[in-house]
């Protein structure tokens, strides 16, 4: 035997239970978002998600009604099918509620027992939006979505919605030939409301009302007006705001009712709003424990509304079979006395119609014979009692409330103690699912697996930059901007700048060498010999000479250096490009550099912490070290070869150096020298870059000096490198008096041959410095290197490489979301260890 005690520890039960639920079903979430979709463990743990959540509806839907303490029994089926006549016979009180010809109930009815002599009623109403909520589908039957304008239902909103419905459909509402069903009772209902809208405004949202009545009939006629939608008695009038009313409970005694025990008359599912439909599936779902389906067999067969009314009530209590808890009524056998044109009865089909559902308990039974009695002479009379083993005539209706009687008795708290011991098992086994689960995906979620993601995010974010598919992407940024460079860099205009510095350099050098070649310099040359007074013109030449030589040597390596830095200030330049004027996202390459002086220094640093590799490095490493390279030969091998020529006093030295000088000037490009004499030396070094660049090879650079004898061609040479026309020339030295000062020596041909010589390297190195191949060709040579060498696959590996080392700090939103992920998978992880712990 049940009783409201046991059904509310069972209630508590499924609580604690369902909390457990909950806690494991969130997570089986938390602990599915850290995988893709597609994966297996994704996939795994969606599907103990899925069979979570299915049991925690049914624990949810078995707790509430065992919660309630009480058994409710709800009569359930379509419109006019004798729902109410139904429940009026069971109470013995043909009057209680209301059944009409038409439809007539708009209310849930819900019938309680209460002592002897107890008549009384509790009517409560709708709120506002419930209201609406219940009548949206009239509205959203002429116009859709116009429900919210209920409140100003009025004759003008009614023609707008009439209007709106014939634009709509090309033909009006209450056009019974081509307007459905549906549609022209949805018209009627609104209608109806706009009379009315006053009174059911006026109730909607209000406190609860008592009424009591002294007996029975009495109380039928004051619930009346709460139930039904119209007064037959009185011309069909509408019960003016009865559509607020949201339930009406009846408390009286009931013959034979166990305590506990509620019937609740719930409307048909097939009314033209689906008020009557909402209101019917949420008390299956949260309320009713026992149904019985009221079936007129005035249609034996079951129609798809009916077909789906049972699958209704099989979805809202899924923890019990439908055919334990469920009693079919066949109301109106009486109708027929007579098989149908295939021999049939009608009552019997349907009881057959029914037991093809897997639906045993089905009781044919007649309003008229039970309150009335059963005509022995009616030929259904004794089929009926036949189908109960009776030996008398029977209504049905003993019979159906003996069958719930021996229910509610023996079998109700049976299926309870099963339906809550399923759950549970089917929660153990769960919960076993699930650890074998999470502990593999707590292995999973390790300090690897996030870097990897880390990882495989970084790879589509620099697809995303190689391809280009960001307007802003790095990569393609930087190639622009440096291909750009290297055109502005090896432009003529940048060429012809870099020669007008040199020209002013080596103007310079002219100058300060030209200076100190005077008679006064030779003399205190000669004076410093050790033995003055032996030496000649020669000697003093040689000396002189070894002078000039050094002079000009550090003249020359100067030069090699502003060339140097010069290159160092383009490559800066175009460094800028890649690590200022790029953008990623908004942002520059500039923030990623360890903080520093210049930009070579800062991106050296970044090499050093092992952020970019040696290949890319190079610039600073070794391709730069090319330039430095060559300006050492500058230094020491052009310079050498040239310079010595300062040294060669002997013809047969100042032919092998003139050769040697040739050789030079052959790798250069002939007559080099002629132009670098010309009156423009500017545009002289323009006219030279149309010679074409190519590489030098070993054999351009004589390193040992040729062994050949003099010919003919020196004096050409010699011509070659003729002083210019403007160069200054010596002044001669005063004429000493005899009487004061000893005569003085003539050194202006022993100097006119060195300025003559420092005219002529002058005049080299001013062409070697504006010469495509010369020095602009270092130049260029070390910005072309550096330039490849950010753009070569291994520049780009490296660049990709230290991308993926700052990768945090250029996507920040991107790669915190996974650093967040990895704390809170080391919480969930904490969290599952302690529930598993717990349980």
């Amino acid at each position: 035997m049940w009783s409201p005690d046991s059904r509310r520890q069972r209630a508590g039960e499924l609580k604690s239970l369902g909390d457990r639920i909950t806690r494991y079903r969130q997570l089986t979430e938390r602990f599915g978002s850290y995988f893709t979709a597609e994966s297996d463990r994704a996939r795994d743990l969606a599907t103990l998600r899925h069979r979570f959540e299915d049991l925690q509806e049914r624990a949810s839907h078995r707790q509430r009604r065992l919660a309630k303490g009480v058994v409710k029994i709800g009569v359930v089926g379509l419109e006019k099918q004798g729902k109410s006549a139904f429940l009026s016979a069971w109470l013995q009180c043909e009057k209680l509620l209301p059944s009409e010809a038409e439809r007539c109930t708009w209310s849930t009815t819900v019938v309680e027992p209460g002592p002897e002599g107890t008549f009384q009623a509790i009517v409560e109403y709708y709120a506002k939006d419930e209201f609406q909520q219940r009548i949206a589908s009239y509205f959203d039957a002429l116009e859709p979505g116009s429900a919210t304008r209920w409140e100003g239902l009025n004759g003008a909103e009614l023609a707008r919605l009439r209007g709106s419905y014939r634009a709509r459909t090309g033909h009006e509402v209450d056009d019974h030939d081509r307007s459905s069903r549906r549609d022209v009772a949805a018209w009627a209902e609104l209608q109806d409301i706009a009379s009315s809208l006053g009174e059911i405004k006026a109730r909607l949202g209000h406190a609860p009302a008592t009424l009591t009545a002294s007996s029975l009939d009495e109380l039928a006629e004051l619930i009346r007006p709460y139930i039904a939608l119209k007064d037959t008695r009185a011309g069909n009038r509408p019960y003016a705001g009865v559509r607020a009313v949201k339930v009406v409970t009846v408390v009286i005694p009931v013959r034979g009712a166990m305590p506990g025990v509620v019937l609740m008359d719930l409307p048909g599912i097939d009314a033209p709003s689906d008020k009557a439909r909402r209101d019917t599936e949420e008390a299956l779902a949260n309320e009713v424990d026992v149904t019985i389906f009221v079936k007129d067999v005035t249609r034996p067969s079951l129609v798809q509304q009916e077909l789906e009314l049972l699958r209704a009530m099989q979805r809202a209590d899924r923890s019990i079979k439908l055919h334990d808890r469920l009693f079919v009524v066949l109301t109106k056998v009486d109708l027929f006395d007579h098989p149908d044109e295939n021999g049939n009865w009608h009552w019997a089909l349907a009881v057959r119609n029914f037991k093809d559902q897997a639906i045993d308990r089905v009781f044919p039974y007649s309003k008229v014979w039970a309150h009335q009695g059963v005509d022995p002479r009616h030929p259904v009379a004794r089929q009926v009692q036949d189908y109960y083993n009776q030996t008398q005539p029977v209504s049905g209706l003993d019979q159906l409330q003996a069958a719930i009687g021996r229910y509610l008795s023996d079998e109700l708290e049976r299926l309870d103690a099963e339906s809550v011991a399923a759950i549970r098992k089917e929660f153990g086994e769960l919960e076993t699912a699930l650890r074998g689960a999470l502990v593999t995906v707590k292995e999973t979620l390790n300090e690897q697996e996030f870097e990897r993601r880390k990882e495989q995010l970084f790879d589509e974010l620099w697809e995303h930059i190689v391809a280009g598919e960001d307007a802003r992407g790095l990569l393609p940024t930087i190639k622009s901007n440096l291909s750009h460079f290297l055109d502005h860099e090896v432009s003529d205009e940048q060429r012809a700048a870099r020669a007008a510095r040199a020209n002013l350099r080596i103007g310079e050098i002219r100058r300060d060498l030209l200076s100190r070649l005077t008679p006064e310099e030779a003399e205190s040359k000669r004076r410093q010999m050790p033995s003055p007074g032996l030496m000649n013109e020669s000697a003093v030449e040689i000396e002189v000479r070894n002078q000039m030589r050094e002079r000009c040597a550090a003249r020359v390596l100067g030069m090699g250096e502003d060339f140097r830095d010069s290159a160092r200030e383009s490559i800066e330049r175009m460094l800028g490009e890649m690590f200022v004027r790029a953008e990623y996202q908004g942002g520059r390459l500039e923030m990623l550099l360890p903080p520093g002086q210049t930009l070579l220094a800062r991106i050296d640093a970044m090499g050093r912490a092992g952020q970019v590799s040696e290949s890319v490095l190079r610039y600073q490493n070794r391709e730069l070290a090319k330039a430095d390279v060559a300006f050492e030969v500058l230094s020491r091998y052009f310079a050498r070869q040239v310079i010595d020529i300062l040294d060669a006093t002997d013809p047969a030295d100042r032919e092998l150096r003139l050769r040697e000088l040739a050789g030079l000037e052959q790798f250069f490009g002939m007559d080099i020298a002629d132009k670098a004499t010309r009156s423009d030396p500017l545009g002289s070094a323009m006219a030279a870059t149309s010679v074409p660049m190519s590489a030098p090879t070993a054999t351009n650079f004589p390193v040992q000096p040729a062994e050949m004898k003099p010919t003919s061609t020196v004096s050409n040479l010699m011509d070659r490198f003729k002083p210019k026309p403007d160069a200054p020339s010596a002044p001669p030295s005063p004429p000493r008096t005899p009487a004061t000062q000893p005569i003085p020596r003539d050194w202006s041909k022993m100097l006119g041959r060195v300025r003559t010589d420092v005219e002529r390297i002058s005049n080299f190195l001013e062409a070697l410095a504006k010469h495509p191949r010369g020095l602009q060709k270092y130049h260029e040579e070390a910005v072309r290197t550096v330039h490849a060498s950010w753009l070569d696959r291994e520049g780009e590996q490296s660049l990709r490489r230290w991308a993926r080392s700052e990768c945090s700090r250029i996507w920040p939103d991107r790669f915190a979301a996974i650093d967040s992920e990895a704390k809170r998978a080391r919480d969930d992880v904490r969290a599952l260890e302690e529930l598993f712990g717990a349980t």
